[in-house]
């Protein structure tokens, strides 16, 4: 049981939540750049296996089992045979079929889970791809033209056919929380304002290790080389040239240029669906206000979560294109 790679998309790799507990021995956590559509993905298809993350542009890819899948995250023009399928709806594959992703409508990353999930094997207790490592995923980088990846089996792969959930991935503004950063004090008042007062626009020399941005200079007042120290995700680094770049996922796990500050976590997520291109806006948080957000956000989230499995929504319409496979598998049943 497997699927085949007909087109890879752009940057595609096996991703789960990260890869923690080795930053110590120089391993980056890797994992899911949009955490929240990963997880309304997982909680949908209701197993603990991978997703694929592409960016800006979806793999196509042919079944050679049946199967059931479900798109998360960004909005793309997927397809299944032609037909068009919804995105945040568990939907079933029949062997030959072919999910054809396309290009990103809004947003910029999306995530693929299978009711037969992909099998993968696990290192340091991750599926994550982190392709400058070569570690984890499917052999340690991005998915190619002709790969087959094997599925596990699983008996229970149709009970979730047609749960669905009303969620939008989409970034409702540009504004992009931050706190001081651990070498806040090297940067003037007059650097730290610029850094909230214009918008930044996101290079195309970016990526999941970080997104490099062009906008006003806002270089240290006495050089940005520092003693190498431990990096954390979200930080804007800006080295002597003035542009700050934001690590992300497939960071470093320590740097030597000075810290200005730090994405909020709450915006990490938001961050992940923009693309190159695309201009962010910065705001100064508290820490205590950026806690504040995150919890109510959080138990916002995990009813959402819990509600899949309490009080489940079918997507009847987004099913009825495939209804005579339906009817076969209520028959096998």
């Amino acid at each position: 049981m497997s699927i085949k790679i007909i087109k890879p998309g752009l940057f595609t790799t096996v991703q789960d939540l990260g890869r923690y507990g080795y930053q110590h021995l120089g391993f980056s956590s890797a994992g899911a750049m949009d955490q929240n559509s990963f997880k309304v993905g997982q909680a949908l298809i209701n197993n603990d296996g991978p997703s694929l993350e592409f960016t800006v542009i979806g793999p196509t890819i042919e079944f050679k089992e049946d199967n059931t899948f479900v798109i998360t995250g960004g909005k793309f023009n997927a397809k299944l045979n032609q037909q068009d399928v919804a995105l945040n709806t568990v939907l079933f594959a029949a062997k030959g079929d072919k999910l054809e992703i396309g290009s990103a409508v809004e947003g910029a990353r999306g995530y693929l889970f299978f009711g037969r999930p992909l099998d993968i094997i696990e290192v340091a207790e991750s599926y994550s791809t982190h392709t400058r490592s070569q570690i984890g995923g499917y052999k340690g980088r991005t998915l190619k033209k002709n790969d087959v990846i094997e599925v596990k089996s699983n008996d229970t792969y149709k009970s979730n056919l047609g749960k669905t959930l009303d969620y939008d991935a989409i970034p409702e503004d540009n504004i992009i929380h931050i706190l001081e950063g651990p070498q806040f004090e090297a940067f003037s008042e007059e650097k730290r304002n610029l850094l909230v007062e214009g918008e930044y626009k996101i290079s195309d020399q970016s990526d999941r290790m970080g997104y490099r941005l062009n906008g006003d200079n806002i270089a240290p007042e006495e050089g940005a080389d520092i003693i190498s120290e431990p990096v954390a995700l979200g930080s804007i680094q800006v080295p002597n040239d003035g542009n700050p770049i934001i690590l992300l996922n497939d960071k470093q796990t320590v740097g030597g240029y000075t810290k200005i500050a730090t994405v909020s976590q709450l915006d990490l997520n938001k961050l992940a669906q923009f693309k190159p291109g695309n201009q962010i806006q910065f705001k100064w948080i508290s820490i205590e206000d950026a806690n504040q957000n995150l919890q109510k956000f959080d138990e916002h989230f995990n009813m959402l979560l819990n509600s899949i499995e309490k009080e489940p929504i079918y997507n009847i319409q987004s099913m009825r294109p495939t209804s005579h496979k339906l009817a076969k598998i209520i028959e096998e049943e």
